[in-house]
């Protein structure tokens, strides 16, 4: 009777070891660590043009919305009610990688760049990651890091971020945009990025030790700053300094950000340098010819 009782216990343990076997796995999709951020506001026509352009779909994305509340927690404040807006639009493609440093694109976003965002990014923490921002119409693009900060962490690939690097991280982002409209959005960038690089090598003590390297810097590029921007400039350096980011961690990433505006800058120079001996030569000749 025993032996019939055990042969029957073995009988059922082969049987449901079977079935395990038999049930066909689910597919695991070699892109699932893959996010994309839809802006809460969209109708459903957009969000699927929106994934389209992303390049994914349900099944090899997790797709997650984010919503009008979420980016007003760190945009209020650091950025104009325009240029919030009163709907979730920006959309974002996360894809966090092992190496290869910050690859960031943008479309229809008018106010910050690709650098913009890159040079935030490095402040939040994050290293390595492929990142597109998109929307179905031209958006200031500053809530486009609530969705990339969203969507790193919901990754397999990201990891949680500290919520006082989220916040800086977007203060930075409004900063530089502001201070490209009054001196141009590549040169906003770089200097943003130039007194960062300053500020978290040198580990400032004091508050007017932070304030001579933003001053030192400014003057170093000649710019002619209102005591507003320069006040606006010193406070973020400030919350930037109290995060203790650490210099060899991110000197690389800092390094590439500097040399890639550098030649930019040198590439606008350039085209601009032609384009006013273009205007001179036009000029003279349309003189000579009456």
């Amino acid at each position: 009777m025993k032996n019939k009782k055990t042969f029957s216990r073995l009988l059922i343990i082969f049987m449901a070891t079977l079935l395990v076997v038999s049930v066909p796995l689910k597919e695991v999709y070699a892109d699932a660590y893959k996010v994309v951020t839809l802006g809460g506001d969209l109708t459903e026509n957009q969000k699927k043009d929106m994934l389209k352009y992303f390049g994914v779909d349900e099944n090899t994305a997790n797709i997650i919305e984010v919503n009008i509340d979420e980016e007003r927690k760190y945009l209020e404040g650091t950025a104009s009610i325009d240029k919030i807006g009163t709907k979730s639009i920006s959309c974002s493609y996360i894809e966090p990688t092992s190496s290869g440093g910050l690859n960031v694109t943008v479309n229809n976003v008018y106010w910050v760049t690709d650098d913009m965002i890159k040079n935030a990014l490095i402040t939040a923490g994050i290293k390595n990651a492929n990142v597109k921002v998109s929307a179905p119409i031209k958006v200031s693009g500053t809530a486009a890091l609530t969705g990339i900060l969203k969507g790193f962490e919901n990754s397999s690939g990201g990891s949680k971020i500290d919520e006082n690097k989220k916040e800086v991280a977007n203060e930075e982002l409004s900063t530089t945009a502001e201070l490209g409209d009054k001196i141009g959005k590549d040169e906003a960038a770089k200097v943003i990025n130039d007194i960062k690089t300053q500020v978290i090598k040198d580990k400032p003590k004091t508050e007017e030790a932070v304030k001579n390297i933003v001053l030192n810097v400014i003057n170093n590029y000649n710019l002619n700053l209102s005591n507003e921007d320069i006040d606006k400039i010193i406070a973020l350096m400030n919350k930037i300094n109290g995060l203790n980011l650490n210099f060899t961690d991110i000197k690389n990433q800092l390094n590439q950000v500097s040399s890639q505006l550098k030649e930019v800058l040198s590439s606008e120079e350039t085209q601009s340098f032609f384009a006013k001996l273009i205007d001179a030569i036009k000029n003279f000749f349309s003189k000579i010819l009456g």
